[in-house]
């Protein structure tokens, strides 16, 4: 039996308390609070310093203008599993590469509105902008740019299974050399579905996706441009193994499939 959370409800012969009243919204307010700060949630709102968003000020972080590498960790240590982040419209800036060790979703207002940026100061130990180690992650609308050409780094790694990259703007800057990609799927394999992406860049030697071992799923709906004049390019996909070309669904994309360096299709 509940002690009514230090409510005190007045009898239906009482008349109306102004004083009971004021100590009962102040008790539930205090109640919100303690819950909006503690323990995890389904939703957590992240605004970047320059969101304009009206949401920013119902957010439950903001960034600053430098580095939001610690920012991110909070807001997924808040995040419930299988809960999401929602990063509303400006510019998040990492330092460090941001390490998405739970099954969440990541989801931004739009591929050119939600921007997070690699910060010129990134080490060179750095792997990644953005690295997938658990099982089920989802990335939606955002922009992930690797534009800043002094540390090199993929744009996204992922570990294991169970991923979704969909809606997603990558820009690669023009000096990153031919070991580096866009979308880069580690040596576990499994499942991956990437659809709908644009993925820019100025130096055709990269792959826009490398793929190790075997994975499976669909790679689908997205186009690669050249920076320098906004022109098609085809979506160069190096896989390691073959089995990957016959596990993952290739379609309604320009694409250029490659085995190891050899071109197989496209």
């Amino acid at each position: 039996m509940n002690n009514n959370y230090g409510l005190v409800y007045p009898s239906q012969d009482s008349y109306y308390n102004v004083d009971v009243f004021n100590s009962n919204f102040s008790k539930l307010a205090d109640g919100i609070d303690i819950v909006k700060s503690a323990g995890s949630k389904s939703q957590i709102i992240v605004a970047a310093y320059n969101s304009k968003n009206p949401l920013k000020g119902y957010s439950d972080l903001v960034c600053s203008a430098g580095d939001c590498s610690d920012v991110f960790a909070q807001a997924l240590e808040k995040a419930e599993e299988g809960g999401e982040i929602l990063l509303l419209d400006g510019d998040f800036y990492l330092k460090k590469t941001f390490e998405i060790n739970r099954s969440v979703t990541i989801k931004g207002l739009g591929k050119k509105v939600t921007r997070i940026n690699k910060h010129i100061d990134m080490p060179v130990t750095e792997r990644a902008i953005i690295h997938m180690s658990a099982t089920d992650i989802s990335l939606y609308d955002l922009g992930i740019y690797n534009n800043e050409d002094e540390t090199g780094v993929h744009c996204v790694t992922v570990l294991r299974p169970g991923q979704t990259i969909d809606n997603c703007y990558f820009i690669m800057g023009s000096s990153q050399g031919s070991g580096l990609s866009q979308i880069y799927l580690s040596n576990k394999g499994g499942y991956v579905r990437i659809s709908n992406c644009i993925f820019e860049k100025y130096n055709d030697l990269q792959y826009s996706i490398y793929i190790d071992n075997v994975w499976y799923g669909a790679i689908y709906g997205n186009c690669c441009i050249n920076a320098d004049n906004n022109e098609s390019m085809p979506l160069k996909i190096n896989l390691y193994s073959d089995k990957s070309r016959q596990g993952i669904g290739f379609g309604a994309q320009n694409a250029a499939v490659y085995l190891n360096g050899i071109l197989k299709e496209g």
